[in-house]
């Protein structure tokens, strides 16, 4: 399965505006220009492995969190329902609902669920 170039554009875009970071200051980290992003969030130019990592890591995400949308197998849990509610929390509400779901868990185990 090949890269799918858009939904690795749209999701580059997604994250970056919800962390509230301007193509700019994206490109200021990476040292490509503003209209190279553009284009990369357009799904219109195929970055390098190397400007996928590297935006991964500015953007505080693993590279799969990107490139979900090309695998054929994810191991990652980046599309699920429960990764979609704790991209739109603040740090507070993720960590207070990250300690309930971890509380639930073990409840679950407990009645052998």
């Amino acid at each position: 399965m090949a890269v799918n170039y858009e939904k690795l554009g749209d999701r580059i875009s997604y994250l970056r505006t919800r962390q509230g970071i301007s193509q700019e200051e994206l490109t200021e980290e990476i040292a490509l220009s503003r209209e190279h992003i553009s284009r990369i969030e357009g799904g219109k130019k195929k970055p390098g492995l190397d400007t996928i990592v590297d935006i991964a890591n500015i953007l505080g995400v693993s590279a799969d969190d990107l490139l979900v949308d090309s695998l054929e197998h994810p191991a990652s849990t980046a599309d699920s329902e429960i990764h979609h509610l704790l991209l739109d929390c603040n740090p507070l509400e993720e960590k207070i609902l990250t300690r309930t779901l971890k509380e639930l868990k073990e409840i679950l185990y407990g009645l052998g669920v």
